[in-house]
């Protein structure tokens, strides 16, 4: 009984180790393995190996980026300003605080109905700032003492006009709040409409780009190379108010009245520009 038990073990053992081998055989002839058989030619493992893009002839490398041009550009627009804008500081003392409140007030309201007539309304006359303290003598012995008040009313008076008259404007304008008595006058400016000046800062950038490209194209014929394509742009703008300067002009009864000269208003804009190397 014991050998018939071996028998059956030892048919057992053989018929599993020919199911692997078949196994095993029908595995490689479906993958197209060889069993021992070393392949010509492929001595490097698969993960190893660098495929050529498809399309490209042997031995032919891509074209690489060679490096970047880096350059500044700037650019400017100019236009005429068509706005004035003067800002009056109007100052009145007084014994008492009540007394200097109602003399600005009363040269404030003689100001608005003189602006009046040079057709500008109570609306283009902005409110910037309103003062009242007491003013100190200072005696050789002693504290401060309170002498009086001090009120101050500034203001800012804007009007549009045309460019080829603002300086003109801007004198008529003047005297017309000096003879109202009112003679501190702390800035003068010549603006800009808002949707004219965006114009200009549109204008000024193509200019700065314009620029670039042109420093660009210098940089690459000096250097020998190809100038590629734009990899980058960055840009900054700022605009600069024209400064007036001062002129006279003479009236036909031969007194002088003021007349101002405006420069032309300015945009200017700065772009850095990367263009890549072919």
């Amino acid at each position: 009984m014991s050998n018939q038990n071996n028998k059956i073990i030892i048919i057992s053992i053989s018929l599993l180790f020919l199911v692997v081998v078949l196994s095993a055989l029908f595995v490689c002839s479906s993958s197209g393995c060889q069993i021992g058989v070393k392949q010509p030619g492929n001595n490097a493992p698969r993960n190893m190996q660098m495929d050529k893009p498809m399309g490209m002839p042997a031995g032919k490398e891509m074209d690489k980026p060679k490096g970047i041009i880096l350059v500044n550009g700037e650019g400017m627009a100019s236009d005429k300003p068509n706005i004035v804008s003067i800002r009056v500081d109007i100052r009145a003392e007084s014994e008492s605080a009540e007394e200097a409140t109602r003399v600005v007030a009363g040269d404030f309201d003689r100001l608005v109905k003189s602006l009046g007539r040079k057709n500008i309304g109570k609306n283009d006359i902005v409110s910037n700032n309103f003062d009242l303290g007491p003013v100190y003598y200072y005696p050789r012995e002693g504290p401060p003492v309170i002498s009086g008040y001090r009120a101050t009313h500034s203001v800012t008076i804007t009007k549009q006009t045309n460019p080829d008259d603002i300086g003109k404007e801007a004198g008529e304008i003047i005297d017309v709040i000096t003879d109202t008595g009112i003679n501190d006058i702390s800035l003068v400016q010549f603006l800009l409409d808002e949707k004219t000046v965006n114009e200009l800062k549109k204008l000024a950038l193509e200019n700065a780009v314009e620029n670039a490209k042109d420093k660009a194209g210098t940089l690459a014929k000096a250097s020998d190379v190809e100038l590629g394509e734009v990899v980058a742009v960055s840009e900054s703008a700022q605009f600069s108010i024209a400064e007036p300067r001062y002129a006279m002009m003479e009236r036909a009864d031969v007194m002088m009245s003021t007349e101002l000269v405006a420069g032309n208003y300015d945009v200017t804009a700065s772009v850095q520009v990367k263009f890549r190397i072919i």
